[in-house]
């Protein structure tokens, strides 16, 4: 017999980048590190895009190109807090959230990072109360795309049938791969990105979050049955 937490929907969401605008936290802070430390601001938007989110390098070429006494990880780590509460609120992004809970959807984050800055951003954006899961990878010891961090989140959700269930989030590698790892249909947030010919295809692809959590109900039946048929955006 299927009981009505099998048959639950299901979304889950990557937090950086998809649920949050990490590129206007990083401006941010990166226009109070300028000011305090006199590293003039191009630099650190310039080294941001080539280092492409990788931290320890970043705060590595930032200490030896300005000889900085800080060390890496101190510098890291301020960085990570101080930008969690510089995350902005989007009112759209709730809305739409907001929508899915009226709707009946249970609803999880699913990210990588460390606890304490990734709970800040959800508290910082106001996000906090739409989830019944907040998953991170800081607190089991493995990151996505492994599948088990997606379990843990279906289970808090009492939502056991992955046919129900959807993860939504911008990396193909951590958030679809996972995705599909756990057996779940994939929403893509390309941000205008082209998927490579070797990336994982994703049940279907949006430009940003709003649309994703809008279109979520025409991927998902209301009454159980598994997956709409809809056509897989093109790479």
């Amino acid at each position: 017999m299927t009981t009505m937490g099998e048959r639950r929907r299901a979304a889950l969401f990557d937090l950086d980048d998809t649920l949050t605008d990490h590129a206007a936290a990083f401006a941010a802070w990166a226009g109070e590190f300028a000011a305090s430390e006199g590293v003039p601001l191009s630099w650190l938007m310039r080294a941001e895009t080539l280092h492409a989110g990788a931290r320890h390098a970043f705060f590595a070429d930032l200490k030896d190109a300005f000889k900085l006494r800080r060390s890496v990880a101190s510098l890291h780590a301020d960085y990570r807090l101080r930008s969690a509460e510089l995350v902005p609120y989007r009112p759209e992004v709730c809305a739409a959230l907001q929508q899915l809970a009226d709707d009946g959807w249970a609803m999880g984050v699913v990210t990588n990072g460390s606890p304490d800055a990734q709970r800040l951003k959800l508290d910082v954006a106001r996000l906090t109360p739409y989830f019944g899961s907040v998953v991170i990878s800081g607190e089991y010891g493995v990151r996505k795309p492994d599948p088990a961090l997606f379990h843990v989140a279906l289970d808090d959700l009492q939502a056991h049938d992955t046919s129900m269930a959807v993860m939504v989030g911008d990396s193909l590698t951590a958030d679809v791969a996972g995705g599909q790892l756990a057996g779940l249909q994939t929403v893509w947030i390309s941000h205008g990105r082209t998927r490579r010919l070797e990336d994982p295809v994703p049940t279907r692809t949006a430009l940003e979050v709003v649309s994703a959590a809008n279109g979520l109900p025409t991927l998902v039946s209301p009454r159980g049955a598994g997956a709409l048929p809809q056509p897989v955006a093109a790479p």
